[in-house]
């Protein structure tokens, strides 16, 4: 098994445990609703979909290749979205039930204005890449963004479009939805090399963060 396929094979066995565990939370936790469990499994269905389309299996005469959409992305992008929305539920009703805890602030406008953009952070067969692309998802999903991350080989860029190892480059449709989250994401590329944005007409989601 190469390591290409590891790794895109181990979201899938972590997702699993993890979801497994949640669900077990869930059904034996009386305050919580078991309707929560239901969306949580139906979101987990939804949230793999990118590393399934993007998984290619050749062996055994077998040959399997997905091919990841940009409308699949972008709805994976909104189901993560929803499940930081039911996570977030699920701990203000916690709050509610404790004693004398406080009310649950509410969503800022600027979280609600989020909502509205799409963010994709894609990776690549570096371990490191694929932290900071995790980190920036979930940096994204809690500010209100609908986000994603998933794997490519860039094998679609043209070479012209390619960074070098240790570089970040902006992909966006309008530079006044990308300029907060390049502030937001600062953290994350103070290390890597910033190569200069590419700005098109059209593409899959709003912004789109590469790291090579």
């Amino acid at each position: 098994m190469t390591t290409d396929v590891l790794i895109k094979i181990a979201p899938l066995i972590g997702g699993g445990i993890l979801l497994i565990i949640c669900l077990i939370g869930i059904m034996r936790s009386p305050a919580v609703p078991n309707i929560y469990a239901g969306l949580l499994a139906f979101g987990a269905l939804l949230f793999v979909i990118p590393t399934l389309s993007n998984f290619n299996f050749h062996g055994l005469g077998i040959e399997f290749q997905g091919a990841t959409t940009g409308l699949v992305t972008e709805q994976a992008a909104g189901i993560k979205a929803q499940l930081e929305d039911i996570k977030t539920s699920i701990a203000d009703l916690g709050k509610r039930i404790a004693p004398a805890a406080a009310a649950p602030a509410a969503p800022s406008a600027e979280y609600g204005k989020n909502r509205s953009s799409t963010v994709i952070v894609v990776y690549t067969t570096d371990p490191k890449t694929k932290t900071i692309a995790k980190q920036m998802e979930d940096d994204l999903l809690k500010r209100g963004y609908q986000a994603t991350s998933l794997f490519s080989d860039y094998s679609e860029l043209a070479d012209s479009k390619k960074g070098p190892s240790g570089s970040v480059r902006f992909v966006y449709t309008d530079p006044a939805l990308a300029t907060p989250v390049k502030l937001m994401l600062r953290p994350e590329t103070s290390g890597l090399t910033v190569l200069a944005d590419d700005q098109r007409a059209q593409m899959s989601g709003d912004v789109q963060v590469l790291l090579f």
